[in-house]
Formats: structure tokens, sequence, C-alpha cells
């Protein structure tokens, strides 16, 4: 075993004392090696570490993974629960007999031996059970008395009256903002305001219900209008563009006819009307037609109907 270095030494030389002239004469080192040197290996001094002025915070470790629920031991498929007394029995049932070895057995030893650890594994077994379901009660009381002392804590927390601190320092606000903000508006109010909303809102659905029925109707009287089969569907062709022999045209004032000798092009002929020959038609006598239009209008609009 090394020698121990004596506490008194240390690395910084101390300075002489002014007095040392008066005082006994200062006893000579054995050895010659400085005291820093003395130090033995199994010293955490033995090598000269430099330390930070400020200490570095401890890390924690970071701890891989995730640790998975914990099994329930306690499920099973029995109708007894494992901690019942007809479990363990079932579990551990005891041996109806038990065979004694003979007196010039020459195992007696080791079949006591089994026997021994047999009944210790069947104790350790209904204790370990027993402790366990002990154990696992007394974590859920535990816990559950935690989360209502905790739930009991925000419950009162949130229905504690303002501090006066509070009070003292709040903003002015007005007093219609804070009966609106604490919901605290008189009920006259709100059922006004409850009252118009519904009209509003069957207003609003009478205007779609109406738009609805317009349209519903309009789809019953165009019904007989509608192309269901491939005949159908060849003569509306046949109207809009015409035939190989007989195509639809233009003539010359940009009307659309049917004949091969016509134009292709609706720009073949002059340019389409303008608002000016419009109004120069109306003005002119020529607004029959639109006379006729709007006739046709009033009338579905007094009986309802589509003409």
């Amino acid at each position: 075993m090394p020698p121990r270095v004596p506490v008194c030494l240390s690395r910084t030389p101390q300075p002489p004392s002014p007095c040392h002239h008066l005082s006994a004469p200062l006893a000579r080192a054995f050895s010659s090696t400085p005291s820093v040197r003395a130090l033995g290996p199994e010293s955490p001094n033995y090598i000269e570490v430099p330390k930070p002025l400020q200490p570095t915070a401890v890390s924690k470790p970071h701890i891989k993974g995730i640790l998975p629920t914990p099994r329930n031991v306690f499920k099973t498929r029995s109708p007894f629960p494992k901690e019942s007394e007809e479990f363990l029995k079932a579990s551990t049932p005891d041996p109806i007999r038990v065979k004694q070895p003979g007196r010039y057995s020459r195992d007696a030893e080791l079949r006591l031996y089994k026997q021994r650890l047999a009944d210790a594994r069947k104790t350790a077994l209904r204790e370990g059970v027993k402790e366990l379901h002990q154990r696992k009660v007394t974590s859920e009381a535990q816990e559950k008395a935690s989360l209502q002392e905790l739930f009991a804590e925000r419950r009162a927390a949130a229905m504690a009256p303002p501090r006066e601190v509070d009070v003292l320092t709040q903003t002015s606000v007005d007093k219609n903002i804070r009966a609106f903000l604490e919901g605290t508006l008189p009920s006259t109010s709100r059922l006004n305001i409850s009252e118009a909303r519904r009209k509003a809102f069957r207003r609003k659905m009478a205007r779609h219900a109406a738009v609805r029925a317009a349209r519903l109707h309009d789809l019953y009287t165009n019904a007989r209008e509608f192309i269901v089969n491939e005949e159908q569907l060849d003569e509306a062709i046949e109207k809009a563009f015409g035939t190989d022999e007989q195509p639809v045209g233009w003539d010359n004032k940009g009307k659309q006819v049917v004949g091969a000798e016509y134009g292709k092009s609706p720009w073949a002929g002059p340019m389409p009307e303008g608002v000016l020959e419009r109004l120069q038609k109306l003005r002119g006598g020529e607004g029959v037609g639109l006379a006729k239009e709007r006739m046709r209008k009033v009338a579905e609009e007094l009986t309802g109907g589509k003409m």
C-alpha cells in the first residue's frame, strides 16, 4: 500500500512568514520530491485537470425509445379473478395424496427436496399474486386521490372570487360591454335579437324555396324537349348543323339559313347589329317581337304557369 500524504500538503507554495526567524526552525522535508508528485496514483489529484470557473450543468441522459404500456396481469378469461382463492387453488392445486419416500429409498432426499421446492413455489405464487393485487389497489387509490385533490384545487381556483388587487388594478370597461362579456344582458334584448334573426332566416329560406320551385317548374314544362334517345339526338344535330347535302350556312345579312351555296361562317355577311340598330328598330315600330315577349312574361307571372 502506498504511503498516505498528509492533508496539510498543498499545491500552491505558501509565502514565508515575516517572523520566521523568531519562530522555531522549519522541519526539512525527508524527500526532495515536490508535494504534488508525492500523491499516489489512486488519488484523484494525481493528474491535474483544469477546472472552469463556473461548473457546467449536469445533463440528463437521453432515454431512447418509449416504454411499453404495462400489461394487466390480472386480466383473465376465468370467471374468478386472479386474486381470489378459487383461482389460486385452481392454479396451484395441492396434491390429493402426498407420497412419502420409503425407508430404504435411494432418492429419498431428492424427492423430499422436490416436494419442499414445489411447496415453496406454490406459496410464493399465492403470496406474490396477493401482494401485487394489494399494490395495484393501493397505487390506484393514491392516483385517484391525487387526481381528485388536483381537480378540487382547480375547481376552487376557477370558482374563487377575484382578488382585491385585481379588482383595484383592472381597467375601466363600460357597463354594457362588461355585461355583454359576462353574459348578463337583459333577457328582453336577447329575445328581440333572436326573434329578428328567426324572421330573417325564414325570409331567406322562403327565397330559396321559391327559386327551387321555379326551377322545378321549368324542368317539368321543358321535359318534353329533352333528348332521351339516339333518333332525337340525330334530329337535334341535323337541325343545328344541317346535313351533308344541306349544311347550315349564313347569308349576306348574317342570318342562319340552310343551303350549301351560303357561307359557312356568320362573319361572311355584314357585321351584326349593335345597340343603335336595335334602338332604331324599336323606334321604327319593329319591336313587335319584343312586345310579344313581354306579354308572355306578364302572362306567366299572372297565371303562375309557363307558355
